[in-house]
């Protein structure tokens, strides 16, 4: 018996989408050793490499997703060759929408957040999003999200869906065995300082840059020598970014770095002061897993889903006020204590996320619907 995943949309480059499917899908692969796994993917070639167990084969999609046009070519693509070439299938999951339901298949559908219509300005636009994804989610007799904050953000919009919860989780100990020789030669390649608040992200307009180099700027008033190291790959609000740095002349105490490597950006959280969070939206947050499993205190957005991985237990500031912003890092900087019940309560509370934690929920999850 076959199951299709279908990671076409997944690319080259990192995501929290891309990290979860390594993590736990290679979980679910190596569990279930007598089932076949039929992984199609597009761009991502170290995949087969990755996951390279004798019950997954590979299926090259040739028709990269970095359009919506050609998305719907990939999709039709995938829904083609499994029609013509594959009758033995139990199941197919998707990660993307659109997708095609394959009739008397299991449909399963991975969503990681509404940001489409979260973010939609106008009346008819965030109603054509609604319709859109309604039309999807009623083909899905099952569906994943990452977080109970994305299942009641789901159910505001709508009804009678089933929807089952499996957070997101990352390999801990890759972070415990970083030898102190290895992050100093780290600092040492980048130039880092001694003392630096550290914030991940792609430079997307939801992940509020802007507003976080604003409160650096509140904050160079009182600590001229302060320092913040921004890692994520270029996107549409780079030039914003960089033009406000050199506007509020902050160059010398922010800098950027894109393109590091797993163990390089792991080494960048050891050598942090503190995390920083100013997200307006998300559908998870693996970063502040990232964080809990380095051991740093956090200063985060005041968000419902961070709430949720975090139980409460950190500094919540208004992410739409940068000087809400700025004072939540000084009082965090300033008190010792509080950054140690964060540190101390992160290393406890990242084991709930663990891989053997979670792998327990999408086996179970597997089991129960096929």
């Amino acid at each position: 018996m076959n199951y299709i995943l279908d990671i076409s949309c997944l690319d080259t480059y990192s995501s929290g989408a891309k990290q979860r499917f390594l993590s736990l899908y290679s979980e679910l692969i190596k569990d279930n050793k007598k089932k076949k796994f039929i992984i199609f993917y597009t761009s991502f070639d170290k995949i087969k490499n990755i996951l390279k167990y004798p019950n997954v084969n590979f299926v090259k999609n040739p028709i990269n997703q970095d359009n919506y046009f050609k998305k719907l070519l990939s999709v039709l693509y995938v829904f083609i060759y499994i029609r013509f070439k594959y009758k033995n299938v139990k199941s197919i999951e998707n990660f993307t929408l659109p997708f095609f339901n394959v009739k008397n298949f299991k449909s399963i559908f991975t969503i990681h957040d509404l940001r489409k219509i979260h973010f939609s300005n106008f009346i008819f636009t965030k109603l054509a999003f609604k319709i859109f994804f309604k039309h999807f989610l009623s083909k899905s007799k099952n569906i994943i999200v990452v977080s109970k904050s994305v299942k009641n953000e789901m159910f505001k919009y709508f009804k009678k869906l089933n929807i089952s919860v499996i957070y997101n989780t990352i390999e801990t100990e890759s972070f415990k065995k970083i030898r102190k020789k290895e992050i100093y030669q780290i600092k040492k390649k980048y130039k880092l300082p001694d003392n630096f608040i550290l914030t991940v992200g792609h430079h997307e307009m939801r992940k509020n840059f802007l507003r976080l180099i604003k409160a650096i700027h509140i904050l160079k008033k009182e600590h001229p020598s302060i320092k913040l190291i921004l890692v994520g790959q270029k996107a549409d609000e780079t030039l914003k970014i960089k033009k406000l740095i050199n506007k509020l002349k902050l160059s010398s105490n922010i800098k950027i770095f894109s393109n590091l490597n797993d163990f390089e950006l792991r080494c960048f959280y050891r050598l942090s002061k503190l995390f920083v969070f100013p997200s307006i939206y998300e559908g998870f947050g693996i970063p502040i897993l990232e964080s809990m499993a380095s051991s740093k205190p956090m200063v985060l957005s005041n968000l419902e889903v961070f709430r949720e991985i975090t139980e409460n237990k950190y500094v919540y500031f208004d992410e739409y006020d940068p000087l809400s912003i700025a004072n939540k890092i000084k009082y965090v900087m300033k008190n010792k204590k509080i950054q140690k019940k964060m540190v101390n309560y992160g290393l406890k509370r990242i084991k709930y996320f663990s891989i053997d934690n979670q792998k327990k929920n999408i086996n179970h999850f597997y089991k129960r619907i096929i």
